[in-house]
């Protein structure tokens, strides 16, 4: 794209703006921690034998939950992005639906499934529980970025391979070996995002290493041992993510549009497409179906008094949370667009690096971070308000959004943009007339997931709120601690069909546009 930018000033200034913000306030509180009055007992303290027995559990957690849901995913993403089976277009949208809210909500659908049908069982709340709800929450990405890892696999390969053996050995010599990076970046964020999660083990019950950090942390006080705790988790998944850079920086994971590939749909015959379908909507009735239909008798078995408190409680909150999330959303949503325009074309890679960081940090953590850095007279307009909650976001979420648009931008010829300067075009011209209509289904899809992932995140939201702050997280998850099980489902219920009808609204707030742009049939 455009030639000599990597010294320009402005790509100086994302990147000092988005280390000192975001990525900083991590450095300065683990350094703190590490070298203040106490910090050799802290540290024998987060070696001890229950430590370790706690990070270990977490481990399995995570590791049992990123196998299940890549390989889950995996098989569904082949079978709706390699072949014709029947309802395509209707299980790509609903097997993403657990994507589109947040964790707790569906360990609350899950716990009171298990109650329902199995009463007295304990089941769902053991590592067990723990697994099945990350598995059922991330099956869709993995679904995700295998699905477009797929679609960009150059036909003409596979069919060398058919020439001399059979579809399943060329699926499997040939197919599996070129989607490597997403498979890998599957397993490794699906790996993240769990051992980073507090809300769904803490309200299941189980302890882990996030509800050790999150206790010592906001009931003991203990802030230094959470501290040194927590840089034992942000230590795991920086090495896994570096360490794995090179397949993740490569992987065409959650990319919009398949410019240029030579994708070719497998016919199915009748038996194939029968069990195709069988698996999609197994998956589509457990992931979705039985958890919410529990939910929803258990909230009106007694009438509609429950689900009518359950409105009331949380109406005040909606406008908070909407206006948070949107304004999340937009921080996430540039700060990605900058990371991508800088680095996906040239192979920069400070600004990403620095994403990566503030991702492979937990959010519990990140959290912690962000108070401990702001928490000072000359940054308390951002610690006493409402940026806080908004660095929070950006850090945790602008990684993903920058591969998003980073693979968009991949896609369009350089050739296009070289043209456009010799003509003497300028920067800002050739960004909003030329690159931004190429790569607005991936903008508009960068928003949508910011936005979900603003709206539900609990882990980070939990420490940074400021007081008398209702958001609708938080609200749900203090609530439902001691609430009954109707009021409980009824709330759940009531964000779940919020954030659809939100989703809903932006999409059709953005078709005029994207059918402008010719991205919409009309």
């Amino acid at each position: 794209m455009d030639r000599k930018l990597t010294g320009h000033p402005f790509y100086t200034a994302v990147v000092i703006t988005v280390f000192f913000f975001m990525a900083l306030p991590v450095v300065y509180t683990v350094s703190a921690a590490f070298f203040q009055k106490g910090s050799v007992d802290d540290i024998a303290i987060s070696l001890n034998k229950n430590s370790l027995i706690l990070l270990a559990g977490s481990i399995l957690v995570a590791s049992a939950s990123a196998l299940f849901s890549t390989f889950f995913g995996t098989v569904s993403g082949f079978i709706l992005y390699k072949t014709d089976v029947r309802f395509r277009r209707f299980f790509k949208t609903a097997l993403l639906i657990p994507l589109f809210i947040s964790p707790y909500i569906l360990a609350v659908a899950w716990k009171d499934f298990f109650y329902y049908l199995f009463p007295g069982t304990s089941l769902i709340s053991s590592f067990f529980g723990v697994v099945l709800v990350f598995t059922t929450i991330f099956t869709p990405l993995a679904m995700l970025i295998t699905g477009s890892a797929l679609s960009n696999i150059d036909a003409s390969l596979e069919e060398s391979g058919l020439l001399i053996t059979s579809y399943g050995k060329t699926a499997l010599y040939i197919t599996l070996p070129l989607i490597k990076p997403a498979l890998i970046s599957s397993f490794v964020l699906v790996f993240i995002f769990s051992i980073s999660n507090f809300s769904v083990p803490a309200y299941l019950g189980v302890e882990v290493f996030t509800t050790e950090i999150f206790t010592q942390f906001s009931a003991f006080y203990n802030h230094s041992l959470a501290i040194i705790q927590s840089s034992v988790l942000i230590l795991i998944c920086v090495l896994l993510l570096f360490s794995e850079k090179r397949y993740i920086a490569d992987a065409p994971f959650l990319s919009i549009g398949t410019k240029g590939t030579k994708n070719r749909l497998r016919k199915l015959t009748a038996h194939h497409n029968l069990l195709s379908v069988s698996w999609l909507g197994a998956g589509f009735i457990v992931s979705v179906v039985l958890p919410f239909t529990v939910l929803f008798f258990q909230s009106f078995e007694n009438g509609t008094d429950q689900f009518i408190k359950a409105f009331k409680l949380l109406v005040p909150a909606f406008g908070n949370s909407v206006g948070l999330a949107t304004g999340g959303a937009l921080v996430v949503l540039f700060t990605g667009f900058a990371a991508a325009y800088f680095t996906a074309p040239r192979k920069k890679p400070t600004l990403d690096r620095i994403l990566l960081f503030t991702f492979a940090t937990p959010s519990i953590i990140f959290g912690i971070s962000l108070i401990k850095f702001y928490n000072r007279p000359l940054l308390d307009f951002i610690y006493s308000g409402y940026p806080i909650i908004l660095i929070g976001y950006a850090g945790k979420f602008s990684f993903i959004s920058s591969k998003l648009i980073g693979n968009a931008i991949r896609q369009i010829p350089v050739s296009l943009f070289e043209a456009a300067e010799t003509e003497g075009i300028s920067r800002p011209a050739r960004i909003s007339k030329i690159l931004i209509p190429l790569i607005l289904p991936s903008l508009y899809a960068a928003f949508i997931i910011a936005f979900i992932f603003s709206f539900g995140e609990l882990g980070t939201t939990i420490m940074l709120y400021p007081p008398g702050t209702e958001i609708l997280p938080i609200k749900v998850f203090t609530i439902m601690a001691n609430a009954p099980r109707a009021l409980t489902g009824s709330m759940v219920l009531i964000v779940f069909f919020i954030t659809l009808v939100i989703i809903t609204g932006f999409y059709f707030l953005a078709k005029p546009l994207l059918k402008k742009y010719n991205y919409v049939n009309s």
